[in-house]
Parts: C-alpha cells; sequence; structure tokens
C-alpha cells in the first residue's frame, strides 16, 4: 500500500464513496417504496370498510323492515324501502368484488363473466345471502318477520368478522400500538363507565346483560389490556 500513488488513492476515495452513495440511495429508495406500500395498504383498507359501512347499513335497515313489519311500516312503504335496500345490496355485491375477488376461476363458471367465475369468498356472500332474504321479505304480514331479521343480523356479524381477517391484523396493531403511545397517562377505555351502562339498563332489564359489570368485570378488562410480563 506504500507504493499506491495519489491516483491510486484518488481511484479507492472515489469507489468508497459511489459504494456509501449507492447503498445511502437503496436504503432511501427501499424506505420510499415501504411507505408508498403502506400508503397504498392504507387506501385500500379505506375503500374496504367504505364499502362494509355501506353494506352493513344496508342489512341493518333490513333488520329494521323485518322488525317493524306490521307495526311500524305500512306495505307500500315497505315495498319502497325494501326496494332500495335490496338494490343497494345488490350494487354492493359487484362493487365487493374489486376487493374480494372469486377464488379458484378454472374450476367453476367458465362460461361466466371474468369476475364471475369461481367461487364466491364469504364476505360476499353475506351481502348476496343478504339480498335474497330482503328481497323475499313479505310487506304484507301483520306481524314482525323475527326469523328474516335473525338472518340478517348473522349475515351482518359474518360480514364484520370476515373484514376484520381481510385487513392485516399487524399493521393494525402497529399503527394502534403507535396510537396508544400518544395517549397521556390514564386515557384508556373506562371499563368503569362502561360497567355503570350496562348496570344500568341490567337494573331496568333484569337478564339483559349475559355477564354481570361487577368489579370483577372490570379487573379482567383492564387486566386483559396491560402487555404481558416479559420473561427472565
Amino acid at each position: 500500500m506504500e507504493s499506491w500513488g495519489l491516483e491510486t488513492w484518488l481511484a479507492l476515495a472515489s469507489a468508497t464513496l459511489a459504494i456509501a452513495s449507492f447503498v445511502l440511495n437503496w436504503r432511501i429508495v427501499n424506505r420510499q417504496m415501504t411507505m408508498q406500500f403502506e400508503s397504498l395498504k392504507a387506501q385500500m383498507d379505506a375503500d374496504m370498510l367504505g364499502w362494509a359501512h355501506e353494506a352493513s347499513d344496508a342489512l341493518s335497515e333490513g333488520v329494521l323492515l323485518a322488525r317493524g313489519r306490521g307495526s311500524c311500516f305500512r306495505a307500500d312503504e315497505m315495498r319502497v324501502r325494501r326496494l332500495g335496500a335490496a338494490q343497494r345490496l345488490s350494487s354492493l355485491a359487484d362493487r365487493g368484488r374489486l376487493f374480494f375477488p372469486n377464488h379458484s376461476p378454472d374450476l367453476h363458471g367458465a362460461d361466466r363473466e371474468a369476475a364471475f367465475k369461481g367461487f364466491r369468498p364469504p364476505i360476499l356472500d353475506t351481502v348476496v345471502f343478504g339480498y335474497y332474504q330482503l328481497d323475499r321479505l313479505d310487506c304484507d304480514g301483520a306481524e314482525p318477520d323475527t326469523d328474516a331479521a335473525d338472518y340478517l343480523v348473522r349475515c351482518r356479524r359474518l360480514l364484520i368478522s370476515e373484514l376484520q381477517q381481510a385487513i392485516d391484523p399487524r399493521r393494525r396493531g402497529q399503527m394502534l400500538s403507535r396510537l396508544s403511545k400518544n395517549r397521556r397517562a390514564g386515557d384508556g377505555p373506562d371499563f368503569k363507565a362502561a360497567a355503570d351502562l350496562g348496570e344500568s339498563l341490567e337494573a331496568r332489564f333484569p337478564g339483559v346483560l349475559i355477564h354481570r359489570r361487577d368489579a370483577a368485570w372490570i379487573a379482567e378488562r383492564e387486566a386483559a389490556l396491560r402487555p404481558p410480563a416479559r420473561k427472565r
């Protein structure tokens, strides 16, 4: 190395700077790509949430119509509202295919349009089945249709459960963790206030609560939020 001339040292320094610049640029580009992916995923999640909100609202209107039949709605009013809610569900079922495509398109429905080949995912079943139930709701009945109402509630609950699995729980957990760091001390969920509401409801309507909101219930909920103790 003692025999290296100035030009050699300059070349070595130039190569080192080039490598350092390459590594720095690679890290910057990689970070930008990660941020772009996160931004795209967040937008996709937001779009899916918006779709699910509309589907849940349409199913909820179906529950309202089924429970209010014969008491809250006239038959002609029910027909108009039923048609509107059913058509929203029909549209939402097709729009949902943009987020939840059919699987195994080569195994089923080869004669159908591209988006309708294959097997429909369960989250879209909830909307399609809800549409069929609502479209067949008898508007002339004199009493509430509790079976239809219960069925639409089941559709709505499965819709929400499937959506929770569709949105990346790890990414959501990381986001919630970052948000929780910004909370002030003592700003966690107010289980005591929730317990007071539940007990007040139980006092007025005995038997409505599955679990009593006593001190043990509050302690259990608060303990569930604490981070697990590290093993030594």
